[in-house]
């Protein structure tokens, strides 16, 4: 068999040569993915003789983490969205779910929200910090009643609550749990997920958060305290999509989150957690860009890497711990300004190639998130993407199609391996904290955008309508905006009326509560005094800009990324 390959290998390498080379005088191009892979023309058994038989639902989960895939639970259909005041999120919430965004069964609602960037940091609408950002790309949340706006009559134990709020993710929390306190819910009974990976934000930014030590605390904190009290909700959302976003290339996004996720582990071990009791609840936010073969071999390699990493560095069996779950996030940096309904286009080969590749969830971008916030029409088209792909393609009869192809195969061995040297990479240096911390990975980020900026201006990379098969006309696409300057107003009027309703004695004591916890926090081995503070300070009607307040009160204030090196 080895020898009739190679026979006819020969004789295709040979029409090559005397066709194409000699005689049409054509000179062969080279190319390389977006991981630096060399690729071949074509790849044939022998790039495979290696491949073990895989099913799956079977270790090491190239194939998937489930036996059956979509025949039995299609992937879930999470739009992140948020703008203005918090009731008129909830509007676009519940236009989503009408049009079709759910969790893993039809009946799940998914609330699933961007917040402002004053939120975002932790500050409250009234600090004169927060002039200018105020419900800007998702709506401020200081309260237990901006809470209830968003989540007033939802079942609160079959709504996934996913707040996407980076370095306010505990206080956001707190405020959440004393919440549902209120409505007559257990912390035991709460379905969602926080974000939990302010660090990756902080790294890939530089809109200021808590110092990356205080950052790899408070992730510890979240994680302990939701794994004894909240047993089913995923704490921690590694995410790969701002690396993605950075122009990290597949196999890189790939070795630095499984760097991280590994450090994150070791410290959540010193913190006194079984790796088998809270490893199942991780989750992943990936980003998909366009080289879809790659990104596709992305995927099985990354539930590879996970599964094996999982069971030799921590011993773990449990199959929920070596499982690992996906949100696929379709990639916004590819989508563009000029000729905006190309990005229909752009974001169905993406939604495509993370179907192809497994995903168990999924963000597409809306055609016109380029110009700015989508509108009610262009997300409407993102989730028919996913309709159509579902229903219309047949796609989900067959787990994995592509996996025993000579190609994806081969490149799914390739990408695993680049994204090991990675990860190595970032361990001999000291770990994934302190590559945050020495500037490290900014910097590598920094050359990876300031080489995707030069193949564009020199059109080594085509990106049709920027750089090549322009229009002169421009396509008109009708914008979609909020009253920022009202949005403001309603905020700060209702975070002061908040401030006068309390016993501010209350809420003071509280606060120096969480001061005085964040001070005594000084190593993984001290995590869980942390949240009860935060939570009493939630039910004295504290507001989470007062509650991220006292913690960077205690830990020196907010630090900008680009100007922080060393610990």
């Amino acid at each position: 068999m080895v020898d009739k390959i190679g026979k006819r290998r020969r004789e295709w390498e040979n029409e090559i040569k005397e066709v194409y080379e000699r005689k049409l005088k054509f000179e062969l191009p080279r190319y390389t993915n977006e991981s630096g892979i060399p690729l071949k023309y074509v790849y044939d058994a022998g790039d495979t003789a290696d491949i073990e038989t895989e099913m799956p639902g079977q270790f090491p989960y190239t194939r998937g983490i489930r036996a059956l895939g979509y025949q039995y639970m299609p992937w879930m259909v999470q739009m992140l969205h948020g703008y203005g005041t918090s009731e008129e999120t909830r509007e676009r919430t519940d236009f989503l779910l009408k049009e079709g965004m759910r969790g893993y069964r039809k009946t799940q609602p998914v609330v699933l929200i961007e917040v402002d960037p004053v939120t975002t940091v932790g500050l409250d609408p009234d600090d004169p910090e927060a002039f200018g950002a105020v419900g800007l790309g998702g709506p401020s949340i200081s309260t237990l009643d901006d809470l209830h706006n968003l989540l007033k009559g939802h079942d609160l134990t079959n709504t996934r609550f996913a707040p996407n709020c980076r370095f306010s993710c505990l206080p956001m929390l707190a405020l959440y749990v004393v919440y549902a306190e209120q409505q007559g819910y257990k912390p035991e009974a709460l379905v969602g997920q926080s974000q939990n990976d302010a660090l990756t934000r902080w790294l890939t930014t530089d809109i200021g958060g808590p110092s990356p030590q205080t950052q790899q605390k408070i992730r510890v904190e979240l994680i302990k305290y939701t794994t004894q009290n909240i047993p089913k909700w995923n704490h921690t959302n590694l995410s790969g999509y701002h690396y993605g976003e950075m122009c990290a290339s597949p196999a890189q996004q790939l070795g630095i989150v499984m760097a991280q996720a590994v450090e994150l582990i070791g410290d959540c071990i010193k913190a006194g957690l079984e790796p088998e009791a809270f490893i199942p609840r991780f989750s992943s936010q990936v980003h998909i860009g366009m080289s879809l073969f790659e990104e596709i071999a992305k995927l099985r390699a990354w539930r590879r890497n996970w599964a094996k990493t999982i069971k030799d560095r921590f011993q773990c069996e449990n199959p929920r711990a070596l499982q690992y779950r996906m949100h696929v996030h379709t990639g916004g940096s590819s989508l563009t300004m000029e000729q905006p309904l190309n990005n229909i286009v752009r974001s169905t080969i993406q939604v495509l190639a993370s179907v192809l590749g497994g995903t168990q969830s999924l963000h597409t971008c809306s055609y016109d998130e380029a110009i700015g916030l989508p509108s009610e029409d262009a997300v409407r088209t993102a989730i028919r993407t996913n309709q159509v792909i579902l229903n219309e393609t047949r796609i989900d009869c067959v787990s994995d199609p592509l996996g025993g192809s000579y190609y994806m195969e081969s490149l799914t061995d390739k990408i695993e391996e680049q994204a090991l040297k990675m990860m190595s990479e970032i361990e001999e240096r000291g770990g994934f904290c302190q590559c945050v911390a020495d500037g490290f990975l900014r910097d590598l980020l920094i050359k990876q955008v300031i080489n995707w900026r030069t193949q564009i201006d020199n059109e080594e990379k085509i990106i049709v309508g920027l750089n090549d098969f322009r229009n002169d006309a421009e396509t008109e696409i009708p914008s979609f905006s909020s009253d920022a300057s009202k949005t403001a107003d309603i905020a700060i009027m209702r975070v002061k009326e908040w401030k006068k309703s309390r016993d501010n004695a209350k809420v003071q004591d509280s606060l120096k509560g969480v001061e005085n916890a964040m001070e005594a926090y000084n190593t993984p081995e001290k995590a869980g005094m942390l949240m009860p503070a935060l939570i009493e300070a939630a039910r004295a009607k504290s507001t989470l800009g007062e509650m991220m307040g006292a913690i960077y009160k205690a830990t020196g204030g907010r630090i900008y990324g680009a100007d922080y090196r060393g610990f």
